[in-house]
């Protein structure tokens, strides 16, 4: 297992209607059913060339990961995603320019009640800025010393989200993310610190209807496995989630919370508790993202290392302590300090509850095992707070604030 000195921004930006058809519930072959325009519209970016970075500083599997995500989506089992709304871009095609124009045509062309994927995997970088310091997604063309330039600054992705995208009824933002170090512009002190990508994503999507999912913490770093196909392991987890490998699904669908739940889970294990996903979720409905009856596409993707996971025996996964019982709840928490970190933990195990972008945020966990568990709140200034309490009945809402559990 390596090191992963990259940022796979993965926008999975989700524009959902309250119908069901075939194939993905609320899509038919990525047309609408009536009442609402229910087309499904994808761009797929995956950069591991770079027009001025040394070879050095080139990634190994952004190419990969952006193909197999687009041969997903174009499967029936994820949506049937129509040729002329899913743009790949890959390598030498995925210039800031075209990147523009691709979110661009989404953004005048999809309507309520459509679906959005954006994925984007390849550099990321800090730097500072005048009297501060910014971020940025590299493209293919993007130059080290003129990153405001010629990249994707954080800021104008914050308004893909939070603006120009606000007739989306939900927003699915999916990062699977590192700070890449090795990219110095010309003339900075390699002394001089600046924090990670993830802290700036973590502001992306402070609207309602956003779920804003994160590879790791502020502190951690992702990684990839030559053993799970050259993939990153929040990518290599998602895709498994996505074609039914959790032990949540119901009804032959995956929901948002089947992925959440797998991947919170499975991430860790792969990588001997190195990276923890994190997630803050202000969503209204859990709607599926695939459905199980339809034909999935071959991604080749291995099983997991029987060696780094505990939870494998005989090939067979373990349910986790969070849903293993029949009956299934759901536990919401309120209150939360703005960009603490809150996480479930029970027998051992963590599951990542979320990240509250504000107070006023719900946070949403489903699908949990009635038990005793402690709920752990990581502060922005690396403090936490630990409450314990027994979770009976389903629609229990925990109060950060006062501690109590109602």
């Amino acid at each position: 297992m390596m090191f992963r000195p990259l940022t796979i921004f993965a926008l999975l930006l989700t524009l959902t209607a309250s119908v069901v058809a075939q194939g993905v519930p609320g899509m038919s072959n990525g047309e609408g059913s009536e009442g609402s325009t229910g087309r499904m519209w994808a761009v797929v970016i995956g950069v591991s060339r770079y027009k001025y970075l040394p070879t050095e500083d080139w990634l190994s599997s952004c190419h990969k990961d952006a193909e197999a995500v687009a041969k997903f989506l174009r499967s029936p089992r994820g949506g049937n995603i129509a040729e002329s709304r899913l743009k790949l871009l890959v390598d030498e095609e995925a210039t800031a320019r075209n990147i523009r124009v691709a979110l661009d045509r989404v953004i005048n062309g999809s309507g309520p009640g459509d679906t959005v994927f954006v994925f984007y995997a390849g550099h990321g970088k800090v730097r500072p800025y005048g009297g501060g310091e910014a971020a940025y997604l590299l493209a293919y063309d993007s130059e080290p010393d003129l990153l405001n330039a010629t990249a994707i600054p954080m800021d104008e992705v914050h308004r893909y989200v939070d603006i120009h995208l606000k007739r989306a009824a939900q927003v699915i933002l999916i990062t699977d993310a590192c700070h890449a170090g090795a990219i110095k512009p010309i003339g900075l002190d390699a002394s001089v610190r600046t924090r990670s990508i993830a802290e700036y994503l973590q502001a992306v999507g402070e609207r309602m209807g956003v779920l804003n999912l994160m590879a790791c913490r502020r502190d951690e770093v992702a990684y990839e496995d030559a053993r799970l196909g050259g993939h990153g392991v929040l990518t290599y987890a998602l895709l498994r989630a996505l074609n039914g490998n959790g032990s949540s699904t119901r009804e032959g669908l995956v929901r948002i919370q089947d992925v959440l739940e797998y991947v919170s889970y499975q991430v860790p294990r792969l990588t001997n508790q190195k990276q923890h996903p994190r997630y803050s979720t202000n969503y209204k409905d859990e709607f599926p993202l695939a459905n199980l009856s339809k034909k999935g596409p071959d991604l080749g993707l291995p099983e997991p290392p029987s060696d780094e996971l505990a939870s494998y025996v005989g090939g067979a996964e373990a349910t986790s302590v969070f849903s293993r019982s029949r009956k299934s709840l759901t536990l919401k928490v309120i209150g939360a300090q703005r960009l603490s970190e809150l996480y479930l933990v029970r027998e051992g195990q963590q599951l990542t509850v979320g990240t509250a972008l504000s107070p006023l945020n719900t946070l949403v966990v489903q699908n949990v095992t009635p038990g005793e568990y402690t709920l752990v709140q990581l502060l922005d200034n690396g403090q936490q707070r630990r409450w314990d309490f027994e979770l009976t009945r389903n629609g229990a809402t925990f109060d950060v604030r006062s501690g109590t559990l109602k």
